[in-house]
């Protein structure tokens, strides 16, 4: 006699089967994901409320990184240009000692200054026109492939080079005290932009960069910014090459005139050392920038570490608790597929 069974049939437990098997593998994934990545597969749906807090958490750490990363950028500038500058000092030096050893008149004559002068004026020309990524050092907010004019150059506009402004300048000579304070007079004109031609001034005869107040600044974050640029338009800029070129333009050994050669051999040395000294000084500002930014950079990562461990508790998993769920799923998995396949091995019979 047969009977009928009131359950379900094996054909319905077999689909129900193979359900269970795909909801398994799918949580068998998941956790999977969430042993070898250390967070929750679904962040949102198990933190809850915590998820606006996590939100807040990660913005603050893709800000902090994108300000990290610009920040990490300008210092990279800014040791350039410190660098730039140490160098600038280090050929200037060299053309000061030798003037400041020539500086009091001596019949014997003097050798050597020019050449020391006209090889410092061109290693700052080039020094000065160095630039990263595309923008100039030392040239303000545009940028010019001469930040300073080439002492032999003329400017496009004026058809004027600093060497023939200079030549004219001392065509008369030096052959008294009084012809060197006529000549010095037109000089502190030239390099304070007041001279009765305007292109013979310094920012339309040397310098090609920006003119104004506007600086190049450093972005430190929340809104705040500090101005970093150093430009060669600037006075310690100006009484270098006002000092170097005066050496120049002008062999002290031609000078035979006792009082005219102190008269200037004194103002040059006196405006490479005033110069010397305001680079040195625009050397610290920079370099006083620059350690606000890697401070800046240390506090960006201290705060990194806080806000990743606070997420770490909102949607981490613990390491072993993770484990152990991959390794029961995966029992009950393989308990499924024995079941399951044991059957599909049934007969017709046990379907009906």
């Amino acid at each position: 006699m047969i009977y009928l069974s009131k359950g379900p049939s094996t054909l319905y437990s077999s689909l129900l089967r193979r359900n269970q098997n795909a909801d398994l593998s799918n949580e068998l994934s998941r956790a999977e994901q969430e042993l070898s990545t250390g967070y929750k597969s679904d962040i949102y749906k198990s933190i809850g409320l915590g998820a606006s807090e996590a939100l807040a958490l990660n913005a603050r750490l893709e800000r902090d990184e994108a300000q990290s990363a610009a920040n990490s950028l300008m210092l990279s500038r800014l040791d350039m240009m410190t660098e730039s500058m140490g160098a600038m000092r280090e050929s200037v030096q060299e053309a000061l000692d030798m003037a400041v050893a020539n500086s009091e008149y001596s019949a014997n004559g003097v050798s050597g200054v020019q050449v020391a002068a006209r090889a410092a004026l061109d290693a700052l020309i080039g020094q000065a026109g160095q630039s990263y990524a595309g923008m100039g050092l030392f040239s303000g907010t545009v940028n010019t492939p001469n930040t300073l004019q080439p002492w032999e150059t003329a400017q496009s506009d004026s058809s004027l080079s600093p060497a023939d402004v200079f030549t004219n300048l001392l065509s008369g000579g030096l052959n008294s005290a009084a012809d060197a304070d006529a000549v010095l007079a037109e000089l502190d004109a030239i390099f304070s932009d007041s001279a009765t031609d305007p292109d013979t001034n310094f920012e339309s005869l040397f310098y090609n960069g920006s003119v104004g107040n506007e600086r190049q600044r450093a972005n430190l974050g929340d809104g705040v910014s500090v101005a970093y640029g150093v430009q060669a338009n600037d006075e310690s800029f100006r009484q270098v090459l006002k000092g170097l070129a005066m050496l120049v333009a002008q062999d002290p050994a031609d000078i035979g005139d006792s009082e005219a050669y102190t008269t200037w051999m004194g103002a040059a040395v006196e405006a490479l050392s005033e110069g010397m000294t305001g680079l040195l000084d625009a050397e610290l500002r920079v370099s006083n920038v620059a350690s606000r930014l890697e401070t800046e950079n240390e506090q960006i990562a201290d705060r990194a570490v806080l806000y990743k461990t606070r997420l770490l508790d909102l949607d981490g998993v613990d390491a072993y608790e993770a484990a152990s769920n991959v390794t029961s799923l995966q029992a009950q998995l393989e308990a499924s597929y024995t079941v399951t396949s044991r059957l599909s091995q049934l007969s017709f019979l046990n379907y009906m």
